[in-house]
């Protein structure tokens, strides 16, 4: 079991960023883009939602589901560069 803190990261400049948020939306992005995600995938991210949702100040995730996100970060691609989204991908990491 892998248990990764959920925070919110505030910047005066940009807003707020949340590890749940920045959870779905890599969730949401399929591992092959030219593809899109197969129904394994789908089912693989819906059970990540679950445990979002049902998440208390930590996001418990079995082996095989925080594996699945670690691939996910892997193959994400972002749209900004900011300090707080490489403290959320370590938090992530290291769980």
């Amino acid at each position: 079991m892998k248990h990764i803190p959920l925070r919110s990261l505030p910047d005066a400049e940009l807003g707020e960023i949340r590890t749940a948020d920045v959870v779905r939306q890599v969730i949401r992005q399929p591992l092959d883009k030219q593809k899109g995600a197969d129904i394994e995938e789908l089912r693989k991210g819906i059970r990540i939602f679950d445990a979002l949702d049902s998440a208390n100040g930590s996001l418990e995730l079995e082996d095989a589901d925080w594996e699945h996100l670690v691939s996910k970060l892997n193959s994400m691609q972002w749209g900004l560069v900011d300090r707080r989204l490489v403290q959320i991908v370590d938090d992530v990491l290291k769980a």
